[in-house]
């Protein structure tokens, strides 16, 4: 049977799928995963003759990575990778400021899609599963290592007890280690980054509540989650997300940020300016009046002006880098 979200995980099925194949299917996949553009255009003849092999291979192929057929497989491919924004030339000059419009666009439409498909029901379940939790481990790997940093400094700031690792080993033995009362956070765009997948699921294992961040809501990585908090960005400069995928990410994360602090502003706010308080007594500034109570997720409010509360914020800013 077809996946009922097929569209947005032809390339991941074809990896996760390669070894199980038979020879001639292989071929086909690598073909698809080196040229989906070109894998696109081509009839089912033309892909057969361009691979050493037959339409019924190619059809089979389909169906053995869980399509209905080709066609549905082709739409997938399309949706998934066919907007690559071909109009971007990665040989541009610096002088030529049209790629710099590009990544804006694409940086933009993938915050505004995001936006659109975020369940916020899953968000504000996310936030009070963080804000209650004991000890929070977050896990990732490359560019999503770095937002589930970002993450973790953020909890920190509110009081919330939080750490990452950089790699599967580290996160396996912390993973292992958890308990109920805890929550382990997976940072995924693809979703199924196997030693993430596996670090997630052994945390629900020893009974801590699991959340997972990703872009596709039929990855492998849903099935080792309570929680699932999406980002939806469907068009890439790169084929992995690592551009419009790795800021819809982070873009989610100062969303759960805003959701924990509105949700219990007096016990966060005395957190909050504690962490601040010292970052600039390490920064040898004196202690400066927060402006809190004047958020515009509470009301709107003006932030205050002037050259010093300039300047901390400045400080405090650099403090998250």
């Amino acid at each position: 049977m077809a996946n009922a979200r097929p569209s947005r995980h032809c390339l991941q099925r074809l990896r996760q799928s390669f070894t199980s194949l038979s020879a001639a299917q292989q071929r086909v996949a690598e073909f698809i995963l080196q040229q989906p553009s070109q894998a696109l255009s081509c009839s089912v003849q033309e892909l057969a003759s361009r691979c050493h092999t037959s339409p019924s291979t190619v059809v089979r192929l389909a169906k053995d990575i869980g399509f209905d057929g080709l066609k549905e497989m082709k739409i997938a491919l399309a949706q998934e990778v066919g907007t690559l924004l071909p109009q971007f030339d990665p040989t541009a000059t610096l002088e030529d400021e049209g790629y710099a419009s590009t990544v804006l666009d694409n940086t933009v439409l993938g915050l505004r899609e995001t936006i659109a498909g975020m369940d916020f029901t899953a968000l504000d379940a996310a936030a009070r599963a963080l804000s209650e939790a004991r000890h929070v481990d977050v896990y990732g790997v490359s560019t999503s290592y770095l937002v589930g940093r970002d993450l973790v400094e953020k909890l920190k700031r509110l009081g919330i007890y939080a750490s990452s690792f950089d790699n599967a080993y580290t996160q396996a033995i912390s993973s292992a280690s958890l308990s109920a009362g805890d929550v382990a956070v997976a940072v995924t765009y693809s979703g199924e980054t196997r030693g993430v997948v596996e670090n997630l699921a052994m945390a629900r294992d020893q009974g801590a509540l699991t959340i997972a961040l990703t872009n596709f809501r039929d990855a492998t990585i849903v099935q080792a989650a309570d929680i699932v908090v999406p980002t939806s960005v469907t068009q890439h400069l790169l084929p992995d997300g690592s551009l419009g995928g790795r800021i819809a990410q982070l873009l989610v994360v100062d969303l759960l940020f805003i959701r924990l602090f509105a949700a219990d502003p007096e016990r966060f706010r005395s957190a909050f300016t504690k962490y601040n308080r010292i970052l600039l007594q390490k920064l040898g500034r004196s202690d400066q009046r927060f402006d809190f109570g004047h958020e515009p997720w509470h009301q709107g409010g003006k932030r205050a002006e002037g050259s010093d509360v300039d300047q901390a914020q400045d400080e405090r800013e650099e403090g998250s880098a």
